[in-house]
């Protein structure tokens, strides 16, 4: 075949993987395609160049993830291109590195390791540990919460797609493929049951949905749930979006609130720190009918807004209705703030969060596909309030037991528990990424120290056995 037409079907194979990627995740949530996505990607990659490799890797991310998150272009117009660039860039990474390896091993295992280690610690970097940390749109959280997400985490069940994806290309490991597809499967398809509140540990929370940011209208919201008797009332990121307890007749208003409700007012506001227009903290203020009982400041600010200075405590406030955690909307985005608050001794999650009407219907669900992985990941309830939406309660494993319709207000009470026991993810598992990030440095020195031993030389894909 001539190298223009290898090239032809390599960019188209991209091209066709990249446009099915997006129908992975809601609102579609076509998950089993990721069994063609990343087969399509690893084939064009194959026995290719490094420049090319890095082409097909931009080309497959400009796609896949312009398509999955056109709704940037109604946040920041045309300046959403070069973040989609930005985020194209760590496939380009990958396809770069696993043809740097590939070149200079015989081995198939290896590849196939190889590719699965290379791709979740990229992921990894790109969605934890880069500056423009970005967790959305990878093949773990495409599959959701499954039977993997308490014991790796969202970054287990990444390597297992792109394990499985590598596996099929080749002759002699298309066993392990098979094998490894078919746990993707059931994974998938048979999900971890419902599971109901214990009574004994149980207690009734509202949430309540708005983008009003009236104090007045979140009370009138919150009156009308009085007959559900709630123990907990959860309003959303950006409630009242000023300091309230510099105002005192307002602070007033919420203690009384509670004392007529009986209950415990978790409030997404703001705590000024000094005079600049950035000193201070996006705030889940916690208080009772006779004080503030708790704060949590947001540790994750959303990139580009001023969303305040970020906060370094992650205890959970201790309340009559037990120890519980407030992690802020984009802190759930990624696995470690919630994974640190409940190894700190967080028994539910009460978390306000904000998403924008303006931001489109996709992105509500998407968002949402994220609080459900971190539930399951760390064996707790969670009961977001979201302005526009989506308001949820989620199970421990990762279910969603209530929601509310997106775009308009409203609330709703649900009945959750109390837990204690710890999954493997938050005692241990979450090092998995942290030890695909290692073994890739060992695997990529591995292979240089092959390249220095070969005199520089390729091996051909003939002599690689690909």
């Amino acid at each position: 075949m001539k190298q223009g037409q290898q090239l032809f079907l390599r960019f188209g194979a991209v091209a066709l993987s990249g446009s099915i990627l997006p129908l992975c995740f809601p609102p579609f949530g076509y998950w089993p395609f990721l069994l063609l996505v990343f087969p399509l990607l690893l084939l064009a990659l194959r026995n290719t160049t490094p420049r090319y490799a890095f082409y097909l890797g931009m080309l497959h991310g400009m796609i896949g993830y312009g398509v999955a998150l056109n709704w940037f272009f109604h946040i920041f117009g045309t300046a959403a291109v070069p973040l989609f660039a930005i985020m194209a860039l760590f496939t380009a990474l990958f396809g770069v590195l696993l043809n740097f390896v590939a070149s200079r091993t015989r081995s198939t295992i290896l590849y196939v390791f190889a590719a699965a280690i290379l791709w979740t610690a990229v992921e990894f970097y790109r969605s934890e540990l880069f500056f423009l940390r970005f967790p959305w749109i990878t093949p773990g959280s495409a599959l959701g919460p499954t039977r993997l997400s308490p014991i790796t985490g969202v970054y287990g069940m990444s390597f297992l797609v792109v394990a499985a994806s590598a596996a099929l290309l080749h002759r002699k490991t298309i066993v392990t493929a098979v094998g490894l597809s078919l746990c993707i499967l059931c994974l998938g398809f048979f999900r971890p049951h419902p599971v109901p509140p214990d009574q004994d540990r149980s207690i009734t929370v509202t949430i309540v949905q708005s983008e009003d940011s009236s104090l007045q209208s979140y009370v009138a919201l919150t009156q009308e749930a009085r007959n559900e008797s709630p123990d907990l009332i959860v309003w959303p990121e950006y409630a009242l979006p000023y300091d309230v307890r510099r105002n005192e007749t307002d602070l007033a208003v919420l203690t009384n609130l509670c004392a007529e409700m009986e209950a415990v007012l978790v409030v997404g506001t703001k705590t000024v720190v000094g005079p600049g227009d950035r000193e201070w903290h996006n705030t889940a203020l916690v208080l009772d009918h006779s004080c503030v009982l708790g704060e949590y400041y947001k540790a994750r600010p959303v990139h580009f807004f001023n969303d305040g200075t970020p906060g370094h405590n992650f205890a959970p406030i201790k309340t009559a209705l037990g120890s519980f955690a407030t992690p802020i909307c984009f802190d759930c985005d990624y696995s470690e703030v919630a994974r640190r608050m409940t190894f700190l001794g967080a028994e539910f999650f009460a978390v306000p969060s904000f998403d924008a009407k303006s931001w489109s219907a996709k992105q509500h669900f998407q968002h949402a596909l994220l609080f459900q992985l971190r539930a399951a990941e760390n064996g707790r309830w969670l009961a977001c309030a979201a302005s526009s939406g989506v308001s949820q309660v989620i199970d421990p494993h990762g279910n969603v037991s209530a929601a509310l319709p997106i775009m308009a207000p409203g609330t709703l009470t649900h009945r959750i528990d109390r837990r204690q026991n710890k999954t493997f993810f938050t005692h241990s598992g979450w090092l998995f990424p942290w030890l695909a990030l290692l073994s890739s440095v060992v695997l990529l020195l591995y292979a240089v120290v092959l390249h220095i031993g070969a005199g520089h030389s390729r091996l051909t894909p003939r002599e690689r056995g690909l």
